[in-house]
This record gives structure tokens, sequence and C-alpha cells, in this order.
């Protein structure tokens, strides 16, 4: 009888690893799906002052530029 029950437990745990590590498979690749999906592609812009490329969604528009900052816009336009 004892034996019997160690064999279920090893069982039942074999199988509820099993599961755990299935599901989290399918988390993870849900997960970059919707990442994905969820990113849509920026048009890149320099900065003239630091030489860095940003999205243009983050950067600053002024005098025709576009800054990473503040700072770099007021450095580069006090030219």
């Amino acid at each position: 009888m004892g034996f019997r029950f160690l064999v279920f437990l090893f069982l039942a745990y074999f199988i509820f690893r099993l599961l755990k590590v299935l599901l989290s498979r399918t988390k993870q690749e849900q997960n970059a799906r919707s990442n994905v999906r969820g990113k849509e592609a920026q048009e890149m812009v320099l900065d003239p002052q630091c030489q860095s490329y940003l999205p243009k969604g983050d950067s600053i528009f002024r005098g025709g530029h576009y800054f990473c900052s503040e700072q770099c816009a007021r450095l580069y336009l006090s030219r």
C-alpha cells in the first residue's frame, strides 16, 4: 500500500511540473506576441547636438531640428 501511494505521489508531482512548464511557455509566447503587436515602429531622428538617435515620438522639436532634451536644444540653438 505504501509503495503504490509513493508512485501515485511521484506521478502526480511529475504531471504537475509538466503542466506548469507547458503553461509558462504558453504565457511567454503570448507576452512576446503582444509586445510585438503593441509596439509600432517609429521613425528615428538624429539629435544634431549630441549625435544620438531617438524615436521621433520621444524627441523635442525646436528650431527645425529634433533633440533628445531641452538642454541639447538650448546648447545647439545658442550657437
